[in-house]
């Protein structure tokens, strides 16, 4: 693994969210069971220990999975190898796409005056 401070990264970044994740379903827990999400020791919450060991789980896991190691370093690969745009390239692209849908959108309103004008025409006459 040649680049393993970027797989250790992404397994940090993956604990942090799996912490996160849990802090905020046992938040949800602890409040519709009724039960306070006290500090314990007057140092943590409940629910942040939870978390924090849930993170702490995750990243453990993580390092000791061959599977995730390999495929984490197969990504960090490929997106050396990936040919960003230049500035240049993403502003004409994102300019494309905009111009384009102001056009679309324009044109769908056209579209739903002349029928909402037709639909008026024909259900709402009074002959």
């Amino acid at each position: 693994m040649k680049r393993s401070r970027y797989v250790l990264l992404a397994f940090v970044a993956g604990a942090i969210l799996m912490g996160w994740l849990l802090q905020a379903i046992s938040v949800s827990v602890l409040a519709q069971i009724e039960y306070p999400d006290t500090r314990l020791l007057g140092i943590v919450s409940i629910s942040a220990l939870v978390g924090l060991l849930g993170a702490a789980a995750t990243f453990a896991a993580l390092l000791s999975n061959q599977d995730a190691k390999r495929f984490t370093d197969e990504v960090v690969g490929e997106l050396a190898r990936v040919t960003w745009p230049t500035r240049e390239e993403t502003l004409r692209a994102t300019t494309t796409v905009v111009v384009t849908t102001l056009m679309v959108a324009a044109l769908l309103g056209v579209y739903d005056l002349i029928w909402k004008n037709l639909a008026d025409l024909v259900l709402f006459n009074e002959g």
